[in-house]
């Protein structure tokens, strides 16, 4: 054997190892090109074998029986069939009788497999669970931490007591007449309930046909709904209030110690997003050590200087600035900046034959929720803005 056919025999050997990776693989049509170039590569193994035992002094080739062709079928079945039965009898293979083997078995790689549909891909069961997965997401309700005043009619008002200075009695002396003292003032808080809601039409074959607790899942996703739209009109009242700068912890410490009412910074929450929130758990004392501390009463929540921090996802109370970035710190006590007057939770109710729902087949939820947020006393908290960036 010469140099030429034990290239060719190597490149063969590698070319039908490709095969048999790509045909495991379920790459077919690659696995096929390459059985073909091991193919040719075959010829050409075969032709120099038969050019060599030509070229071969005192070899004769019988005239009357010509010798069959490497291609030829029949001597290919009767090559295999032997080289098989060596297999099963656990005999060494040449080096022809592998390459023989490896061939067939690449062929035989095109019989029913699941990576082809019509090869059987098809009777393979797949996996599909139709399960709703809901995504974990924030919904921290502000509903608790504002004062809720539940009402019975659509408009009304509720009597507050206005900011005044109280002056201190005078001094009297006997027998003299007292003069007029200062009176307490008060204001209305006017309240006029919005009606809020929509309806959702479900498909009634969905409805059959689904194996999943469809009414169940639509019902907590309403809740949700509600829940945004009740902080969406708590935050927008906020909102309304004056920014002011903060600097640094400082600024927050003078909020709650001076802008405050004693009374107000004893209730006082911390209400901001995840930027701010981010900027606080990273301050530090003088010797390293975090200046939040958790909640004894609540864990998973962190303080500072005594007060709750109220964490909102930025997507909710977004971060303003496009230079510089203001993350919102709103602190007070909320319960006395503003009041929610609920006429009525949100309510659910579906129907398959009222409305448009009998005519075109399906199941219509409608949700109606009612109230009307104002401020009841808004000095109660500082709208502040730290930057962060």
């Amino acid at each position: 054997m010469d140099e030429k056919e034990r290239e060719l025999r190597q490149r063969l050997a590698a070319k039908l190892e490709e095969a048999r990776s790509l045909a495991a693989e379920g790459k077919l049509d690659e696995a096929r090109a390459a059985k073909d170039t091991a193919k040719e590569l075959r010829s050409q193994i075969d032709l120099l074998a038969e050019i060599r035992d030509t070229d071969t002094p005192g070899v004769t080739t019988p005239v009357s029986e010509p010798e069959k062709r490497a291609d030829d079928p029949a001597d290919k079945d009767a090559q295999y069939r032997s080289a098989f039965l060596k297999t099963l009898r656990n005999k060494q293979l040449n080096a022809e009788e592998r390459t023989l083997i490896e061939e067939r078995t690449i062929e035989e790689t095109r019989g029913m497999q699941e990576g082809v549909d019509e090869d059987g891909g098809l009777i393979v069961p797949q996996d599909i669970n139709t399960m709703i997965h809901e995504l974990k997401r924030q919904y921290i309700s502000l509903e608790s931490y504002v004062t809720v005043e539940p009402v019975s009619t659509r408009s009304g008002s509720r009597v507050i007591e206005k900011n005044a200075d109280i002056t201190p009695f005078v001094e009297i002396t006997e027998l003299t007449d007292l003069d007029d003292m200062d009176n307490p003032k008060f204001s209305p808080v006017k309240f006029d309930i919005k009606d809020r809601g929509g309806i959702m039409p479900i498909s009634n074959s969905l409805l059959n046909d689904t194996d999943q607790n469809l009414m169940a899942y639509i019902s907590k996703w309403i809740a949700k709904k509600s829940v945004v739209t009740r902080n969406k009109l708590i935050l927008a009242l906020l909102d309304t209030k004056t920014k002011v700068q903060l600097n640094g912890l400082d600024d927050i410490k003078r909020i709650l110690n001076v802008d405050l009412d004693p009374s107000i910074s004893l209730g006082a929450i911390i209400l901001t997003n995840q930027d701010g929130f981010h900027w606080l758990d990273t301050q530090k004392d003088s010797d390293g050590r975090d200046l939040l501390q958790p909640n004894p009463q609540n864990p998973t929540q962190k303080m500072y200087k005594g007060k709750p921090i109220v964490v909102l996802a930025n997507r909710w109370l977004p971060t303003t600035g496009t230079t510089t970035k203001l993350a919102p710190m709103i602190i007070g006590d909320l319960k006395e900046a503003v009041v929610l007057f609920d006429r009525q939770q949100y309510s659910i109710a579906s129907t398959n034959v009222g409305g448009k729902s009998f005519a075109r087949n399906s199941t219509d939820v409608r949700a109606i929720q009612r109230e009307d947020v104002r401020a009841f006393d808004l000095d109660a908290v500082v709208y502040g803005q730290i930057t962060i960036a």
